[in-house]
């Protein structure tokens, strides 16, 4: 039983990180400042168990396909929910998560293929910019860094506009600045996104010819 547990102790935490977005979106649409900054404070902390699961498959060397496929799984929880939460919000362009979203279908099923073809999560990629920008170490924690930045400034934001409330001269140059700074990353993470997409899609184009000429 110990043993399972051990095995299955990363998934654990991507279960648990995903399952506190839900939380952390409830806390945000409260019309209270303190279970604003709660829920910021869980952005903050389930950015902390994406790093965690990740060192504890590392440290006990038990990643694998599926904990791999997991992850991502939580990876597109997150960000899905997240952004469509802040288009809601009218934070970011509805075109963010609509992108992200339709991207992560098409993504998951090349992965899925891969998967049955005995081929990992991020070892699909075998063109030297498909390593760079989006198998490699650097450009993953990128990856999640922009990420986790953007959802941060989302939540900053719902906790300033609470704020102006309070005091609306000290509060809303600070609020009108962390809109566009918002708006702007949102650009630029969804540019971002879709040059891993076509880099993704080039280095499948064999799994991919073989899956539609079967």
């Amino acid at each position: 039983m110990n043993n399972i547990l051990l095995r299955n102790t990363a998934n654990i935490i991507v279960v648990l990180r995903s399952a506190l977005v839900f939380v952390i979106i409830v806390f945000l649409s409260l019309n209270s400042l303190v279970w604003k900054v709660i829920g910021l404070g869980l952005l903050i902390f389930i950015a902390i168990l994406d790093w965690i699961d990740g060192y504890v498959a590392r440290k006990h060397n038990i990643s694998s396909k599926i904990g791999g496929l997991i992850d991502t799984l939580g990876d597109r929880i997150t960000e899905n929910l997240l952004l469509i939460f802040f288009a809601y919000k009218q934070l970011i362009p509805i075109a963010v998560p609509l992108i992200f979203v339709a991207r992560s279908f098409i993504a998951d099923f090349i992965r899925y293929q891969a998967y049955q073809s005995g081929i990992g999560t991020f070892t699909i990629n075998k063109s030297k910019l498909g390593i760079f920008f989006v198998s490699s170490r650097a450009s993953r924690v990128l990856y999640l860094v922009f990420k986790i930045v953007i959802f941060f400034l989302g939540g900053a934001i719902l906790v300033a506009e609470s704020l102006i409330a309070v005091n609306r001269t000290a509060f809303f140059t600070l609020l009108m600045n962390l809109k566009q700074i918002m708006f702007s990353g949102a650009i630029l993470l969804v540019l971002f996104n879709l040059l891993r997409f076509i880099l993704l899609i080039y280095d499948s184009r064999f799994i991919l010819k073989e899956v539609f000429t079967k």
